[in-house]
């Protein structure tokens, strides 16, 4: 009996040792985790030197990092003269391969520049602001691009990084991310094994996939009748009513303000591209008028203006015609960012931009 129980525990053993080198050698896990951290702010930035595997359709997409919270597509080099990207997934580059994303098209037309990649998935313009503030004292470069997305004013409304009271703006802190599955990764035996076994995090993995259908963030129930197919062609969002619009866009004009100030304070150059994703500004779409962003890009060329900042608006872009008319085309299936010929396109149009902003 005992030894049928030996052998029974040696074959379980062997198992899974020859499962853990399987995944090591043929699909490897991210033991060390997301591939974002949150700073002292509650800030979310890329983690420094690091590799990340994001599996999806069927695809695998590697993510490098390097010194500077930044997505690598090409090697670093210290001689040339280094730019700074800001922006959310986009700009990032999110399933993408690394030579697909516009930001490595726009190393390879301009290679007398280093452009470090620093943008993050979900950023907005508070996030913009507070990494500036965070980090420009540090900054070895005079020029700062951010590139504008379709839900940057929307995100601001669920941003804790500032707070608008009796018209000043007044800086906060995005809470600590407290899904209901983290506190177990503080048990010293689990966090152990899932930093340093990949079967381990596999099985981790599946769980929380699996649970994801089941329970929501907060480990609450989800109820399955209340749940929309809803197909997201872009990320927006839409507000309660006109107040909370009006609001949101004055909070948004005097973050821009704050980040003025900032670069100023820096001697950084401020440069805001928006490559006309969504042409908000086009009446004819007939948008929503409660999605802050519409109200936003109608008048974003005045408030860029009155804080002398340069803004280069695509919106109506010949390029970004098909992209507004036919952005199933354009887009990762199941997936609303830019696949790799809405890539291409937002490269395109933004290529001449880039190039003024290099010769200022």
């Amino acid at each position: 009996m005992f030894k049928k129980f030996l052998l029974v525990s040696f074959s379980i053993l062997f198992s899974l040792i020859i499962c853990e080198f399987l995944l090591r050698f043929f699909m490897p896990q991210n033991v060390g985790g997301y591939f974002m951290r949150q700073n002292e702010n509650g800030l979310w930035i890329i983690k420094n030197n690091y590799k990340y595997y994001d599996r999806f359709n069927g695809k695998t997409y590697i993510y490098r990092s390097g010194d500077f919270n930044n997505r690598i597509t090409h090697e670093y080099s210290s001689k040339n003269k280094k730019i700074l990207l800001l922006g959310d997934s986009f700009t990032f580059g999110f399933r993408l391969k690394d030579k697909d994303t516009y930001v490595s098209k726009l190393q390879n037309l301009f290679p007398q520049y280093y452009f470090i990649n620093s943008a993050s998935p979900n950023w907005g313009l508070s996030d913009y602001t507070k990494y500036i503030e965070n980090y420009c004292e540090n900054f070895e470069w005079e020029k700062v691009i951010i590139f504008l997305n379709t839900d940057d004013i929307g995100r601001v409304y669920y941003s804790n990084q500032y707070w608008l009271e009796n018209g000043q703006i007044i800086p906060g802190n995005q809470g600590k991310f407290n899904a209901w599955y983290v506190k177990y990764y503080d048990y010293p035996l689990i966090k152990i094994l899932i930093t340093n076994s990949h079967l381990i995090r596999f099985t981790a993995t599946k769980i929380v996939d699996f649970s994801r259908k089941k329970i929501n963030l907060m480990g609450e129930k989800i109820n399955k009748d209340t749940l929309k197919d809803e197909i997201i062609l872009y990320p927006q969002k839409i507000l309660k009513n006109k107040s909370e619009v009006d609001k949101l866009i004055k909070k948004s004009e005097l973050i821009i303000k704050r980040l003025k100030e900032k670069a100023d304070s820096c001697d950084l150059d401020i440069y805001f591209i928006y490559s006309g994703w969504v042409n908000f500004r086009k009446n004819e779409n007939n948008f929503n008028e409660l999605n802050p962003n519409v109200n936003f890009f109608k008048s974003a060329q005045l408030i860029f203006d009155s804080y002398n900042i340069k803004f280069f608006d695509n919106s109506f872009d010949p390029e970004m015609r098909d992209v507004n008319l036919n952005r199933h085309n354009y887009i990762i299936q199941y997936d609303h960012h830019p696949n790799k010929i809405g890539s291409e396109k937002i490269f395109n149009v933004i290529k001449d931009d880039i190039e003024k902003i290099l010769n200022y």
